[in-house]
């Protein structure tokens, strides 16, 4: 690394320099402080005594400790005049967020299978946290379950959610304690880059979530870091955002060297197939309100580690609350466009139609760029999940059908959180384990209505081609949508019911039904369409959809 090029934010290899690094013989560590007058290491391998490190003109400070072996805990002191504290290493791959300490870690591993370069169509995110609540299987267990879901529900990818160490488990790892260390909720790294690899084995892409528009208010961790605001802003009114958290300064060149330095890290050293920013509102606007203007710095800054993402040949997603309109070259944004329709949802059958334009959009203008589907902020909001959100005692599950036949049969990339696969009638909460393999209420007959719904959408490029066609089709019928689905010579015909009143429709093409969310198997009321030859009725029951192919 280049320490010049770090100061002036051009680099993105920090890691290989800062933090602590094995030798041949114990560790050296490096700290940079520039506006520290003397700086110490105290820890496991001092018996807690002080160290005086060296400190260089470009504000580095280091020390090679030949005692210093994995496992030991261990801080640094930063001393100017009056001023002295403790601060944990900025570059630490591991933290005890209880001790406020950095601790040396074994993270080695030789990967023997590539990272994956293909756009995603499926995504899984998965929060760790909830499934490493269990105490009756190892991490390596934990992280198999997640790729075997992954496979049998059809999915091409994996999003974690943030799996830096974080202090308030209520926060699901957003805030991180720094932007390197790797959680030890999650089991130890060796085996996070095992799961990385077994994932690859299958050709299963894994994405990782990366917070870098705030940090934990800790003392003893970035905010203020070597008493000049290093990785924060100066000024109480934009210090602190609306969560508590730490504002990410992101005009300032060293913080910008620091989040460029973990994109990097994550990019090679984990091998991750892409990043995901979330709620990328926060960066682009002041505190994240747009009436507060746009942040420019931090708006070009974003740009500046698309381009890089981009140059690794990996993806770059993001997550914005509202409409995404920003210019920023993504390579999908999860916004808010499909949360109107669990709003939808949730309303009276007879006041779905007023949804009609908002419908009628999604139908006609998603693209490849909109990540749609729906987050865990969808399955604990109001604390209900997806299904329990649906309107009416007992047909949430035919409701929630109809909905993900609508959502799969949309021209974009896909997401859901863990759980909503399988149609699980229970709230997620952050503090109750969760097992891919055991629900509350049985729902088997859902989830194999899933499996089926994304099979066909991975399968057809009608459905699933960036370059397929969509045609809205002129139907009478309040909340009732037909719209044709086209890629080259191949069409499917799509009708979605919201309503609780059953349509026939005449059909205008000669038609073998692929799937209905009647059918029996689904524990439908069986009352589905087979083949129909053009001016034949396509019967659509309360609540339901089905996929038709044009012969």
């Amino acid at each position: 690394m280049n320490t010049r090029d770090y100061l002036e934010a051009k680099s993105f290899d920090g890691y290989k320099f800062f933090g602590a690094h094995k030798k041949d013989k114990g560790y050296i560590f490096r700290l940079l402080a520039p506006n520290t007058s003397e700086a110490y290491i105290i820890g496991d391998f001092t018996n807690w005594e002080r160290q005086a490190m060296r400190k260089y003109s470009t504000g580095v400070f280091s020390i090679t400790i030949d005692q210093a072996k994995i496992g030991d805990a261990y801080q640094f002191i930063m001393k100017d005049g009056d001023r002295e504290e403790k601060k944990i290493d900025p570059f630490a791959k591991s933290i005890n967020y209880i001790e406020k300490t950095a601790v040396i870690c074994d993270d080695t591993f030789k990967y023997r299978n590539r990272q994956i370069r293909t756009e995603a169509k499926n995504i899984l995110q998965v929060f760790l946290g909830s499934l490493f609540k269990t105490k009756e299987k190892s991490a390596d267990e934990i992280f198999k379950s997640i790729i075997d879901h992954v496979k049998e529900n059809n999915y091409d990818t994996i999003l974690l959610m943030p799996v830096n160490e974080y202090q308030n488990y209520k926060s699901m790892g957003y805030a991180p304690m720094n932007l390197f260390s790797y959680s030890n909720r999650y089991g130890d790294l060796v085996s996070f880059r095992q799961f990385i690899d077994l994932a690859h084995k299958n050709k299963i892409k894994v994405l990782v979530e990366l917070d870098i528009g705030e940090f934990d208010p800790d003392s003893m961790g970035l905010i203020n870091f070597d008493g000049n605001n290093i990785y924060n802003y100066p000024y109480d009114d934009i210090l602190y955002n609306y969560h508590g958290s730490i504002n990410f300064d992101l005009s300032r060149p060293l913080s910008q060297s620091y989040v460029q330095s973990a994109v990097d890290y994550y990019l090679k050293e984990y091998k991750v197939d892409g990043i995901y920013f979330p709620a990328i509102e926060n960066i682009l606007y002041w505190q994240g309100d747009k009436n507060r203007g746009i942040n420019k710095e931090a708006s070009e800054f974003l740009s500046k580690l698309n381009t890089h993402i981009k140059k690794s040949k990996a993806l770059s997603l993001a997550s914005f609350s509202g409409e995404y309109k920003n210019d920023i070259d993504f390579d999908m944004v999860f916004d808010n466009k499909t949360k109107a329709c669990i709003n939808m949802l949730k309303d009276d059958p007879m006041k779905r139609d007023h949804y009609k334009n908002f419908i009628i959009d999604l139908i006609n203008k998603a693209t490849d760029k909109n990540l749609l589907g729906f987050s865990y902020v969808d399955s604990f909001l109001n604390e209900a999940s997806l299904a329990m959100k649906m309107y009416s005692n007992d047909k949430k599950l035919e409701q929630l059908k109809t909905l993900f036949t609508f959502l799969y049969s949309l021209k974009s990339p896909k997401m859901l959180f863990m759980g909503d696969d399988s149609g699980d009638l229970k709230t997620f909460s952050v503090y109750n384990k969760f097992d891919f393999k055991i629900f509350e209420n049985n729902v088997e007959d859902f989830n194999t209505f899933y499996k089926d719904i994304t099979d066909l959408f991975i399968k057809e490029n009608c459905l699933s081609d960036e370059d397929s066609e969509v045609a809205l089709l002129d139907v009478e019928g309040y909340s009732l949508y037909a719209y044709k689905r086209t890629y080259k010579k191949d069409s499917f015909l799509v009708v979605i019911n919201f309503t609780d009143i059953d349509y026939k429709i005449e059909s205008p093409y000669d038609l073998e039904e692929i799937i209905n969310t009647e059918d029996l198997k689904y524990k439908g009321s069986g009352n589905i369409n087979g083949s129909l030859n053009k001016g034949d009725s396509i019967n659509i029951m309360p609540f339901g959809s089905a996929i038709f192919r044009i012969k």
